[in-house]
């Protein structure tokens, strides 16, 4: 009989693929793969074709201040924990494992309670709300950066890196070019803003290489992924400007992106940067301005290593972003330092790695 794995994660990318790239590796395994994720558009569309069993809870994240929509949080926190203990009694899981985010948080501190085997997953350099508070519950903690240690008390903590998706780190050669409609003698620079795109990073870069001298335009080209409201309007704009763009709401074969591109300006999600990590790409790091987000201190731990480029979108200027970008179309060995900085940071096998300490 199989042993039953329960993974809870859920409300963006950065939670949900990791989660996605361990059970994968527990495929092979005589283990049964329950899937929970938050009821968000973005977690059906990732789990639609997968052949787990998929359940899906409401998306409650906690308010930062008290107010009402404390209580209505903490209400729905209430028909939750129902929800999830009558999961856990249902599904009868033999381990739990959380990879942070609002919608997993209680369903991994209900099964520690009643003694259910539980790990998380911390893809951050920062730990975020939910790993923080479930850390002194769970067994074991498994964490992507090693600096991230000083932030959990838990005795049983292993370093395991990220979990990656397989097909987003094979190397397609040049027939990417083809594929996304590039030329193969221009630069390319790879704009991403995470898993829903990012208006203010779209403005922000589309603007910034308008502003490029003609005999730059002449010699890059943008890959920009941009969300799928956002399309148009930036694809309109590389047109007025003389800029040969490529627009894509999203690109399903990301690792088609991560292999033409010779400098990727990012989020800093930390799946994003392991994986331009992986294919020893420099990077321009502007991580999502909100301070409560944790993708900064990915951004600066990266920036201390000299494998990316740090910025606060708050403070950056077009004018410094365009200068910065003709900086290293100018200094290939700038680039090559960059590149090499950080595939040194890079774990391709994180996945491996961490289905390694859930069969411990």
């Amino acid at each position: 009989m199989s042993m039953k794995v329960l993974i809870a994660s859920g409300g963006s990318g950065g939670h949900i693929f990791p989660a996605v790239s361990l059970a994968k590796e527990l495929e092979s395994e005589a283990v049964e793969i329950i899937f929970v994720a938050s009821r968000r558009e973005l977690d059906r569309n990732i789990l639609e074709n997968k052949k787990y069993k998929k359940i899906f809870l409401s998306a409650n994240p906690m308010p930062y201040n008290f107010g009402y929509r404390f209580f209505i949080f903490a209400f729905k926190l209430i028909l939750d924990s129902f929800h999830a203990l009558y999961i856990l009694a249902n599904c009868r899981p033999g381990m739990v494992i959380g990879f942070g985010g609002y919608t997993g948080g209680t369903i991994v501190l209900l099964a520690a309670l009643i003694g259910i085997k539980t790990i998380i997953h911390e893809q951050n350099v920062v730990p975020g709300r939910t790993n923080r508070f479930l850390d002194r519950f769970v067994d074991k903690v498994t964490i992507s950066f090693s600096e991230t240690k000083k932030y959990f008390r838990n005795r049983n903590i292993v370093i395991t890196g990220n979990p990656l998706r397989k097909e987003s780190l094979e190397d397609c050669g040049p027939q990417g070019f083809l594929d996304l409609g590039l030329e193969k003698d221009k630069m390319t620079i790879l704009v991403m803003g995470g898993s829903q795109g990012a208006r203010s990073l779209n403005d922000l870069v589309s603007k910034s290489v308008g502003l490029l001298p003609d005999e730059k335009k002449r010699r890059l080209q943008l890959l920009h992924i941009a969300g799928p409201k956002n399309v148009e309007k930036i694809r309109k704009r590389y047109e007025e400007n003389g800029i040969h763009g490529k627009v894509f709401g999203f690109i399903k074969d990301i690792n088609e992106a991560y292999s033409v591109c010779d400098l990727a300006i990012s989020r800093s999600g930390a799946a994003a940067v392991f994986e331009l990590a992986a294919f020893k790409k420099p990077m321009i790091l502007i991580p999502y301005p909100d301070e409560k987000n944790n993708q900064r201190f990915n951004a600066q731990f990266f920036a201390r290593e000299n494998a990316a480029i740090y910025r606060d979108e708050k403070r950056i200027t077009n004018e410094e972003l365009k200068n910065l970008i003709i900086g290293l179309m100018d200094d290939p060995d700038k680039r090559k330092i960059l590149a090499e900085n950080a595939g040194r940071l890079s774990v391709v096998d994180g996945a491996k790695r961490l289905k390694e300490e859930v069969l411990k």
